[in-house]
């Protein structure tokens, strides 16, 4: 949801230090393909000045409380790989800024 978006943000945000913070997917204007267009086209260099880039995973998630820190690591990272995340179209931007 967005809220929960926003909300996760601003509290990393707040516990990084950092007075401000953007939500690509909820401050890009979408109501015309040329605004898109245009906003898509300054993404990365948005992300590469970024102080600090999250990235907001509501379909990864893991079981908390495993013992062994290396079954913990398998199950997380098999989780990311199947994010819908991966879908976007700029997370190759994200990845590299």
């Amino acid at each position: 949801s967005g809220y929960a978006k926003l909300r996760f943000c601003g509290e990393r945000a707040a516990a990084d230090s950092l007075e401000y913070f953007y939500i690509d997917t909820c401050c890009i204007n979408k109501t015309t393909s040329d605004k898109l267009r245009t906003a898509i086209n300054f993404m990365f260099r948005w992300y590469q000045r970024a102080a600090c880039c999250y990235v907001y995973l509501t379909n990864v998630s893991v079981l908390e409380e495993v013992a062994n820190p290396e079954a913990y690591r398998i199950s997380w990272e098999q989780a990311f790989r199947h994010s819908r995340w991966f879908t976007r179209g700029w997370t190759l931007q994200e990845l590299l800024a």
